[in-house]
Parts: structure tokens; sequence; C-alpha cells
């Protein structure tokens, strides 16, 4: 077994779970396999990627993927040109796999809707959803069509709703649900009473993505307190930004620095990475099956890491999964 840390990459993972081996060739795949570790890829495999845009996370994972004979992707975005040159890139690796496009807007809880009809229709069984898409520290308050944060929206509202529409066609095939998440959640805690910042009065733009990233490692608790037994869920701290900029964000967010220094501690660091070490971790949690029994777990660097007490808190999950239903007006896992 490898020894995984900040310089694995998503090839490297690849190699190790998803590539040629001696060793008995796995009846789900083309790839001869070593029995004991590696991961027996199916060549039926469905995964699912949100914010999938040329040049990002979601984009380099995919194409990671692509080299080892999966059966369907299906790519979710709002702006089709900016996935179309992902789809030709895939397309060029492989062009056995099957490639679909969903119009998927994150703000907008009717097209989240809609975007889950598209893509059961498309796929019975989905193997892996990898909630990628998001957007960071806007520094102009800003409210969803459905009159929520933006941060709020995008990092966790929208994919909770998508996540919980699909959880007939995960648990169909005991897929995997990847939440991309960053360090960043150490930010600020999730503000359930007031996620609009008093109508964007007390509004900053650091602490509402560090609201929306605790919001994530809360909603990846919460589906498998709910959802355990049908399907596994994971959380990745993904380090892409340049290590000043995220500090920025800590000196902004001010109480949480405070809080940090008032405690001892240092402001956590941040270590710039390339895109192929950027989804290694995913690419990991979507490909070792030693992982499923460890689920919920928060990733890092492919390892497992403990999160931060707040951002576990049971009782801080049942709130954020009560405020998630009332803001898209639906309620699930009961």
């Amino acid at each position: 077994m490898a020894v995984h840390n900040i310089e694995t990459t998503g090839k490297d993972i690849i190699a190790e779970y998803g590539g040629n081996a001696k060793g008995k060739t796995c009846k789900f795949t083309k790839l001869a396999l070593a029995r004991s570790s590696l991961y027996c890829f199916p060549n039926s495999i469905a995964v699912l990627v949100t914010g999938p845009s040329d040049g990002g996370i979601g984009a380099e994972l995919l194409t990671t993927l692509a080299a080892v004979e999966p059966a369907h992707f299906i790519l979710a975005g709002r702006n089709e040109a900016k996935i179309t040159p992902v789809m030709k890139k895939i397309q060029a690796i492989n062009p056995n796999v099957k490639l679909t496009f969903v119009e998927l807007d994150l703000l907008e809880n009717t097209s989240v809707r809609a975007a889950a009809e598209k893509i059961k229709a498309a796929v019975q069984g989905i193997d892996v959803l990898i909630n990628n898409a998001g957007v960071m520290a806007r520094q102009q308050f800003g409210l969803s069509k459905d009159g929520v944060e933006i941060h709020f929206a995008a990092n966790h509202l929208g994919h909770f709703l998508l996540t919980n529409l699909l959880v007939d066609n995960l648990a169909k095939v005991n897929g995997v649900v990847i939440n991309v998440s960053s360090m960043a959640y150490t930010l600020a805690e999730v503000n359930t009473e007031d996620p609009n910042f008093n109508d964007g009065k007390d509004y900053a733009a650091w602490v509402a993505y560090g609201r929306s990233k605790t919001a994530n490692v809360l909603f990846t608790y919460g589906l498998a307190a709910r959802y355990g037994d049908k399907f596994s869920s994971f959380l990745l701290a993904n380090s892409v930004v340049d290590p000043e900029f995220l500090g920025e964000g800590f000196k902004l967010s001010g109480s949480r620095t405070a809080k940090f220094a008032a405690e001892g501690k240092e402001i956590p660091p941040t270590v710039p990475v390339s895109m192929q070490q950027s989804v290694a971790t995913a690419l990991m949690a979507a490909l070792d099956p030693s992982l499923k029994a460890k689920s919920p777990a928060f990733l890092k660097e492919c390892n497992i890491i403990e999160p931060l007490p707040y951002a576990t808190d049971k009782d801080e999950v049942l709130k954020l999964w009560a405020v998630s239903e009332k803001l898209v007006g639906e309620k699930f896992g009961h």
C-alpha cells in the first residue's frame, strides 16, 4: 500500500486503484487488477460532477478518471460553453465514455429540481456524485433567486437539494457522495438563525465562505446519519489557492482569527498544490473500497483528519438539516 500525502497526484491514485497490475482480472473491468489491494472499477460506472468547468478541479478529475473505462459521465453546470471543452478533452482520451451535459443553476431551486429529473432520466444508478461547484468570497452581498445568501445557496443548499433528490439513484448501486470543501471551514461556524447576515447589513465575504464550508462538513455527517445504510459520504479539503490569499481571508474574518489567537493557535496553513494533486483525494474517496466502512470521513491530502468539534456537532447537524429543508420547501430522510 502506497503512502499518500500532499505530493500524491490523481494519476498516482488511478495507478494504485484503477490501473494495470499483476493478478486476476476483475469480472467488472477490462483491466488486470491485483485482487487484494485494487478497486474493481466497473466499466458500467456512472459519475456525476457539478461545476466541471474547463480549468477547474471537476474537469481535471474527469479527464483523469476517463482513462479507466467508466461508462458514463454526467457534467452538470450553468454554462454549457464552459463545459463543452472538457467534454471534448474526455472524448479525446476515451471515446467510449458516454457524456451527458445537464444544465444546473445551484442558485435556483427549480433549476436544481429540473436537473435532478434529467439526471434520473439519463441514468439509473449513480456510483459517484461529486458536489464540486461553488463560489468563493464574493465581496458584494448577494442573494440566490430564492432569497438565500449566495455562498450558502451555491456551496451548500443547492447540493443539499440535488443530493437528496438523487438518493434512490445512489442507493441503487451503493454509491459514494463526495462534498468538496476546504480548510476555510475554520473561518466561521454556521449561523442557522441568520444565514442572510441581517439582510446583508453584517455581511463579510470570507465569513460567508467559511460558513458555507462548515455547512459542507455538517451536511456530510447529516447524510451519513440518514442514509449511511444506502451509500457512503465523504468530505474533501482541497488546497489550490494561494496561501497568502487564504491567510488574508482569516484576517478579514476577524472573530475567527481572534478565537485562534485566544486559544494560542496559529492560523491553519494552506499550501498551494497542482490540479493533479488537488484531485487525488477525490479520486481516492471514489475508488478506495476500504474507505466505505469509515464513512463519514473528512479527507485531506488522501488521509482522514478530524474536523473541529463544531463542524460535526450533532445538534448543529440537525439544525442545518432542518433549516435547509425549510429553505428548499421539502423534507428528506425522515
